[in-house]
């Protein structure tokens, strides 16, 4: 071949060997340009998932109820209109609502609790209960903590519900706890021996204990939660049941802590007259009482009226309000920076009572505490 037609064919074959780069480049070029990366092509297309932190108030609030509907019996009914808006109040604003028994559990190993954690006991086991109360938890998915006193299911009293009621009701996540097995009060009565009287409280804890778990399972309980009948205790009793290896469930105001006594834990009655949207809405927004000690432990009431003291780890930022359970003042005295005295200026009255203290925070929640007075006929008046 001439010396010329190679040359001009070496220099086709370079310029489409060129041409040919140049149109890869621009290619590359392009795609950085001006086509979306893959990340972000992705990223874009993803739901946000990110969620607001769990916050932790450890204090949650347990409250009490016996009768739903029953409007013949105001001091310890609730109207199922009150029922209602309480219940569409918590879904609405998201509050977590727990098992008494997942509280305890949290307690007892100083878990963290959520902010806004609501417990609901109910004791007495009405068929209320059955009827009005647990359609509505179970609409919602929420669990309830039922306090039974085993004869009056035994014995088939009307007013009452059935095992196998509450068997279906465990289906949906309602625990059944102990609440002793006549209802009558456990605190010790005038002239019983401290053998008789243990004795007596034994067997009505014991059989009772042993009703719930032959009709509704061996794990019913297994948390050893004991709701004192009639809310009443004494400190001999509250040591007594906590050899047992029970958990005092009592009926005074108040939210729970870590520092709670495992011997008596508070709950918010709520009745008619304690149960109107306000007063709800206060009550289920309260956080523990920030007490590090209670003087006297004893509800029993030797001296009428009483001196409560309350002791505290540093002295309080805001004001302490305390009162009686007609809501009037009573006298308070700070013996030091950190320990009051609280005291009513006339006698209590027979057979219950209680003094409430409370104190608002920064963030215009209430922080909240009372301790029961149990008074005999016989207390002397100071």
């Amino acid at each position: 071949m001439p010396m010329t037609q190679k040359l001009s064919s070496f220099i086709k074959v370079k310029t489409i060997l060129f041409l040919s780069g140049i149109v890869i480049i621009a290619f590359i070029l392009s795609f950085f340009f001006f086509w979306p990366s893959s990340a972000t092509s992705f990223s874009s297309k993803q739901p946000d998932t990110t969620q607001a932190p769990t916050e932790f108030s450890n204090s949650a609030v347990i409250l009490i109820y016996h009768h739903f509907g029953k409007d013949e019996l105001p001091s310890t009914n609730i109207r199922l209109a009150q029922f209602d808006a309480q219940l569409d109040y918590l879904e609405q604003n998201h509050f977590n609502v727990w098992s008494l028994s997942q509280l305890v559990t949290a307690l007892k190993n100083q878990s963290p609790i959520p902010n806004k954690t609501v417990v609901f006991t109910i004791d007495d086991a009405w068929k209320s209960v059955y009827t009005e109360a647990f359609p509505r938890f179970k609409k919602r998915g929420w669990p309830m903590t039922v306090f039974v006193n085993s004869d009056a299911i035994d014995k088939g009293y009307q007013s009452n519900m059935t095992w196998d009621q509450m068997q279906e009701m465990q289906q949906y996540g309602a625990e059944f706890a102990n609440h002793a097995k006549t209802h009558n009060k456990l605190v010790q009565k005038p002239n019983e021996s401290d053998d008789a009287w243990q004795k007596r409280v034994s067997q009505e804890i014991k059989i009772a204990q042993q009703r719930l778990q032959a009709e509704l399972g061996e794990s019913t309980n297994q948390a050893k939660l004991l709701s004192y009948p009639y809310g009443e205790y004494s400190e001999s009793l509250a040591n007594l049941i906590r050899q047992m290896g029970y958990v005092g469930i009592a009926q005074n105001s108040g939210a729970v802590g870590h520092q709670s006594d495992l011997r008596a834990l508070m709950r918010f009655p709520m009745s008619e007259a304690y149960a109107d949207m306000e007063s709800f809405k206060l009550k289920v927004n309260t956080q523990v009482f920030p007490v590090k000690k209670i003087t006297p432990f004893d509800p029993i009431v030797t001296e009428n009226p009483p001196k409560l003291v309350l002791e505290f780890d540093t002295p309080p930022q805001n004001k302490i309000q305390c009162f009686n359970q007609h809501g009037d003042p009573l006298l308070l005295n700070w013996i030091t920076e950190t320990k009051l005295e609280v005291i009513s200026d006339e006698a209590l009255e027979p057979p219950r009572s209680r003094y409430a203290c409370t104190q608002i925070m920064s963030n215009d929640k209430w922080q909240w505490m009372s301790h029961s007075w149990v008074i005999p006929a016989s207390s002397t008046v100071d």
